[in-house]
């Protein structure tokens, strides 16, 4: 698989496999300008424009994203043939794997860094027959660079480690005339134990967590969220939106910048155990 679920203590840990069996939660709103559409593994997002629809991830298959993500989106008031731009974070199936479907009802760009769409297509690190085939290779974006559509811009930030060329993202939310600078942590998992860079990928994470800090603190960043529900609880968080005094997705720059430092320990903690 992509990715591992994370433990929650005092509860039994669910494999990625029973996670995609669980029936999908309602789709969400944190944000004015920002849509929930997944399931209790993965997710993918939904940024509204004034020119088009910004999705973020497309699930693991076209048979999610046509009945959780598109059907999602309707409930939500967001028509799918408005999609322009799909950004892909990183080239593992359940991220890519709905791209298809989308490409057949709208006329998405696809958005990848080069070292990925170079992984999709001469040998994948994983795959399953539940997982849709990678698309055909687009448009790369390097770091830095700025995708824009109509009123909003998404920055995108390499952060390679996860896979070669997995990219995070930076972009800005709205909620009762205020603004929140998000930031979207492209893959998480240390999932290349196997693979023989897996040093230089490990420094590569570490370095990218480094530098992630730095960016939240400089752009005041308190909104940080995932494509996977297990390692920000997006479900659980839009579950309390509705009696919870503020919104939980609001944790602060300081928290932000403590989770980061989080998966920076972390990866040090996996280096010792893979160099000892």
């Amino acid at each position: 698989m992509g990715e591992v679920a994370a433990p929650t203590p005092g509860a039994p840990q669910l494999s990625p496999d029973d996670l995609m069996r669980l029936p999908a939660p309602p789709p969400g709103q944190p944000f004015d300008n920002l849509s929930f559409i997944g399931s209790k593994w993965v997710s993918a997002w939904a940024i509204r424009t004034s020119e088009g629809i910004i999705l973020i991830d497309t699930m693991d298959n076209d048979n999610e994203a046509e009945h959780i993500v598109a059907a999602g989106m309707r409930k939500l008031g967001l028509d799918p043939a408005d999609i322009k731009i799909i950004l892909v974070t990183h080239g593992h199936g359940d991220h890519y794997g709905g791209v298809g479907f989308f490409k057949r009802i709208a006329s998405p760009k696809v958005l990848m860094s080069d070292a990925d769409w170079t992984m999709m297509e001469t040998k994948l690190e994983f795959d399953r027959p539940d997982w849709g085939r990678p698309p055909r290779r687009e448009i790369s974006v390097t770091d830095g660079q700025q995708i824009t559509l109509g009123d909003t811009t998404v920055d995108v930030l390499l952060t390679p480690g996860h896979t070669k060329g997995t990219i995070s993202l930076l972009f800005t939310v709205r909620q009762n005339g205020q603004d929140h600078r998000t930031m979207l942590w492209g893959g998480t998992a240390f999932n290349f134990g196997q693979q023989p860079d897996r040093i230089q990928r490990l420094q590569a994470y570490l370095d990218s967590t480094s530098r992630a800090q730095d960016i939240a603190r400089q752009q005041q960043v308190d909104v940080f969220i995932s494509n996977h529900n297990v390692f920000d609880e997006a479900v659980q968080k839009l579950e309390k939106m509705s009696s919870a005094a503020r919104n939980p997705f609001v944790i602060g720059t300081e928290a932000t910048v403590r989770a980061l430092t989080v998966m920076n320990e972390c990866a040090q903690a996996t280096m010792a155990a893979w160099t000892s």
